[in-house]
């Protein structure tokens, strides 16, 4: 073999016995939030959350866990911005935390705090049941005598509202969503504009602080959320504001992030007494040591934020949302999607409406998925209030 055809056949052989060339990166996925159209402030989140599935997508499993990112925070006119993705709607099961401060009351012990006693705000004297009505707290839940099984006599009637459906997949489109809940000073405003109605209870707890004088609310609370707001009161705010109140789909993913983070609460999957405006579970249920006896400052918990930034989503105030609370997802209105529902929504009719949240007269220590609700939609409670949204486009 001559010398160039030996050189030749040397470098074959060592080009074949060289490392592989490394391969190339996998593309990198699509943004989890879309630039928006008008300039918005952006900020990092933090390392929270994960972005969903991508549109056309299967939805992740239950106990399906995706790694975490984080998200980039966008703020426009006082809203957050909520990428498109998947949430799991239905009965949520959340362990409940370790240690946790307070052991559910059997039923009928207790008694509440009359007008005077440390604690009471006059709930007391808001007639039978009243105290846990006034409170907007969700009521003990009290099952039925088992009946023997004797022809014609029906079993007692339970509304399960929900919370035994099994959960359901739900694809939902971006949106934005007020990053904290819509304030007395916000709900001023609308009430000088519109001439409508302002937050009054005729009864004796609501005077003792709650209710309003016309369009001035109560000293000192401007940067609270409003309460005293029925269901319908907040969708008049909300349609004067040009938005809408959230469905719960929506709400649940802008609160929870999208499914297969393992993310129990906004801030993570552990409990955390400290990002959150809280209650307790015994009587008066009235908790101030975090801060506050009733209601806080909108943003006074920013380590409890959202894995999108919206703040308060859990604790202060219950929270309406666009849905009815139904018992079957037959009743339930949606858009064919491949991987379950689309921008699932209950527009009723029905007797109650989904609130989600708890409040500072809740304690999700021992009932931690017990923040999903639904009240009678004309009531008025000195806990529920809201946030308003509106479509990305």
């Amino acid at each position: 073999m001559t010398g160039p055809d030996r050189g030749l056949l040397l470098a074959l052989v060592l080009v074949g016995c060289g490392s592989p060339a490394p391969e190339a990166p996998e593309t990198a996925p699509p943004p989890t939030t879309a630039a928006p159209e008008t300039p918005a402030q952006r900020r990092p989140a933090g390392r929270q959350g994960g972005p969903g599935p991508q549109r056309g997508g299967k939805a992740p499993g239950r106990g399906q866990r995706q790694g975490r990112v984080a998200f980039e925070v966008v703020e426009q006119d006082g809203m957050v911005k909520v990428p498109a993705g998947w949430t799991q709607l239905g009965l949520r099961r959340v362990p409940p935390p370790a240690g946790a401060r307070h052991s559910v009351p059997a039923p009928g012990r207790g008694k509440a705090p009359g007008r005077g006693q440390p604690g009471a705000t006059g709930a007391a004297a808001h007639g039978a049941g009243g105290a846990a009505r006034a409170a907007g707290a969700p009521p003990a839940r009290v099952e039925g005598r088992a009946l023997a099984a004797v022809p014609g006599e029906a079993l007692p009637w339970r509304f399960r509202g929900g919370n035994g459906m099994d959960p359901t997949a739900v694809w939902l489109e971006a949106f934005w969503i007020d990053r904290t809940e819509v304030t007395r000073a916000d709900y001023a405003r609308f009430l000088t504009a519109t001439g409508y109605r302002p937050p009054h209870v005729d009864e004796a707890w609501a005077r003792d602080g709650w209710n309003w004088d016309g369009a001035r609310y109560p000293d000192g609370t401007g940067d609270h959320p409003v309460v005293l707001a029925s269901w319908y009161d907040a969708q008049e705010y909300c349609a004067w504001a040009g938005k809408r109140l959230p469905t719960e789909a929506e709400w649940q993913l802008a609160a929870l992030g999208p499914t297969g983070q393992d993310r129990h609460y906004p801030w993570g999957d552990q409990y955390d007494e400290s990002k959150l405006n809280h209650g307790m579970i015994e009587a008066p249920n009235f908790d101030a040591s975090d801060g506050y006896r009733t209601t806080s400052p909108v943003g006074s918990f920013p380590a409890g934020a959202s894995p999108f930034g919206a703040l308060d989503m859990f604790g202060n105030a219950w929270e309406f949302t666009a849905d009815h609370r139904v018992d079957t997802w037959a009743l339930m209105e949606s858009r064919p999607h491949p991987g379950g529902l689309a921008d699932a929504r209950a527009p009723g009719p029905g007797l109650y409406v989904a609130v989600r949240g708890g409040s500072y007269f809740f304690d999700l220590a021992p009932n931690p998925a017990g923040e999903r609700h639904h009240f009678l939609p004309e009531i008025r409670r000195k806990t529920s209030g809201f946030r308003c949204a509106r479509g990305a486009d």
